[in-house]
């Protein structure tokens, strides 16, 4: 796994107070970067790269520059800055302001040019220019609960996309949600916010649940992360409804062919040349 999960003791345990609540991603913007600083977004944009490169597309940084790349469900930009660093011409899509803001404060301390950052829901988005590759990481297809909703957005990335474009998304799986994931709980503090996070899987619903608190300005903020799990089946047909063509489903950050036990699938994704 590339993300490595640990917990943090701290005074006093937030799911004991009484707290308001708040949308996903919104307070915890705030704290966004330290409860994720154990990912190592370098590594799954180099992985990135790599599935990419089977779907045919050249992938050294004197070969990409200018190919644009968007980052669908892109949060503070961790993967859309490296994208960029590395010669994409990148835009970031996500409908969460405050993600954006720190993304923003990011940009603004960058002293070469950067990603473009549009606040806008990722099953809608239709960019009015074509992309040559498009990317949705770090489970932002669970969180999408309504299969209609699932293809209505895999039907704007392929409208999105210039013919031959690739496509790269990833899913959580049961077998992730049945191991650590269920559970994690992690406590920490960052420029004086303190957070706590806790999750459980419903194997009935299939639904994964983390509950997320936020302590600022002497008050608790609670946000509640809902998560579908979609069998594999069930996703290639949704993102077969809009045209694209599977190329590769790589399993848990390897080369291997993804099966129904994977902890994480990849799907490498194209549209078709005429299209």
């Amino acid at each position: 796994m590339i993300a490595k999960r640990h917990s943090r003791r701290t005074e006093e345990d937030l799911f004991q107070l009484a707290a308001a609540s708040a949308p996903p991603y919104s307070a915890s913007a705030l704290v966004y970067d330290h409860m994720m600083k154990e990912v190592d977004y370098k590594s799954w944009a180099k992985y990135l790269i790599m599935l990419m490169t089977l779907a045919g597309k050249k992938s050294r940084r004197s070969q990409v520059h200018g190919e644009t790349l968007c980052d669908y469900a892109c949060g503070t930009g961790n993967i859309s800055f490296i994208m960029s660093r590395l010669g994409y011409d990148v835009t970031g899509v996500d409908r969460s302001e405050e993600m954006l803001r720190i993304a923003g404060e990011k940009l603004s301390k960058n002293r070469k040019d950067g990603p473009r950052f549009i606040c806008y829901d990722m099953t809608n988005y239709v960019s009015a220019d074509s992309f040559d590759r498009a990317i949705c990481v770090y489970d932002s297809i669970n969180y999408i609960h309504d299969t209609a909703a699932i293809v209505r957005f895999f039907k704007s990335v392929y409208r999105s996309l210039k013919p031959g474009g690739v496509f790269v998304f990833d899913a959580s799986m049961e077998s992730n949600s049945l191991g650590d994931a269920s559970l994690f709980v992690q406590r920490g503090v960052h420029k004086g916010l303190q957070y706590q996070r806790k999750s459980e899987y419903d194997p009935t619903k299939k639904t994964h649940t983390t509950l997320v608190r936020i302590k600022k300005d002497g008050r608790v903020f609670e946000e509640i992360h809902q998560e579908c799990v979609y069998q594999l089946a069930t996703l290639r047909e949704l993102f077969g409804q809009a045209g694209f063509e599977e190329k590769f489903a790589a399993g848990d950050f390897t080369m291997l062919e993804a099966n129904e036990q994977s902890e994480r699938v990849h799907f490498v994704l194209l549209k078709g040349d005429h299209d």
